[in-house]
């Protein structure tokens, strides 16, 4: 399966992101394409009120549109990152775009204290067939989080994706840290460039990547630089490798910090 990786800068102007993810995804051959998080229309706005005043229901939304029609052409599959409006709410959403079909949408859960002003949190955590393939997916903060990827994992998953916007190295290493735990490949998607409002400024590190189940890099990262990557994976999610023939068996086992406690005894030195 071909994953094509946009490490792009992301505009405030939808239009122009248009135009520039619209061109890669018609001109390369992916089986899934992914994009950054918050792709339409930016990441840094000064309050909600000025994200909902521009933020759309995904049907109108004119970037995911756009992709629709790509997709139903060239008969591939794109996961982008976008603001989407739902009455009152803004979420920050992963949406997979299928042959012409929105077939799903992820719901960031775990936002940060400064996305709190600006977002709603997602309550569900599921995974998607797409070319065949079940895959999980998370937006940068949620990979901090090792019980989404267990979660994924147990319910099926063979790939997880992960949509970034972040500036220091902790979310890109966690990334390495979610395969090996789970002997899963993650395909890691991060923008770059610079964004700013009000009171804050901040840089995009870049650094996408794919890491195979035993956590081995299978294309190097390029730091706060626009490139197009694309890899063939051939092995998804394995449970076995040499430390262990059935990681499934050791993941069922009970742990003392889960079972009723009785007749403990604490010593104090």
């Amino acid at each position: 399966m071909k994953i094509g990786i946009l490490q792009l800068d992301i505009s405030k102007d939808i239009n122009k992101n248009i135009t520039k993810i619209s061109k890669i995804i018609s001109n390369n051959n992916a089986d899934i394409f992914i994009l950054p998080e918050l792709s339409d229309r930016g990441y840094l706005y000064n309050n909600r009120e000025e994200l909902f005043s521009i933020a759309t229901e995904l049907e109108k939304n004119i970037l995911i549109n756009k992709l629709k029609n790509i997709t139903l052409e060239n008969k591939k599959s794109v996961i982008v990152g976008v603001a989407e409006k739902d009455g009152e709410k803004i979420y920050n959403s992963a949406i997979i775009i299928d042959k012409g079909q929105v077939i799903g949408a992820y719901r960031k859960i775990h936002l940060t204290d400064f996305e709190k002003n600006l977002f709603e949190a997602g309550e569900e955590n599921k995974i998607f067939k797409v070319q065949g393939v079940n895959i999980g997916l998370q937006i940068c903060f949620d990979v901090w989080f090792p019980e989404i990827s267990r979660e994924q994992l147990n319910l099926g998953a063979d790939l997880i994706f992960i949509l970034g916007n972040f500036g220091g190295i902790t979310t890109y290493e966690i990334c390495k840290i979610r395969a090996i735990e789970n002997l899963i490949p993650v395909i890691l998607c991060n923008r770059v460039g610079k964004e700013e409002n009000n009171s804050l400024s901040t840089s995009f590190l870049g650094n996408s990547t794919i890491y195979n189940y035993e956590g081995t890099q299978l294309i190097f990262p390029l730091k706060e630089k626009e490139i197009y990557l694309e890899f063939d994976i051939q092995e998804f999610r394995k449970n076995s490798n040499i430390m262990c023939k059935d990681f499934d068996f050791e993941r069922k086992k009970g742990y003392f910090c889960g079972k009723e406690r009785k007749d403990i005894e604490i010593y104090k030195r």
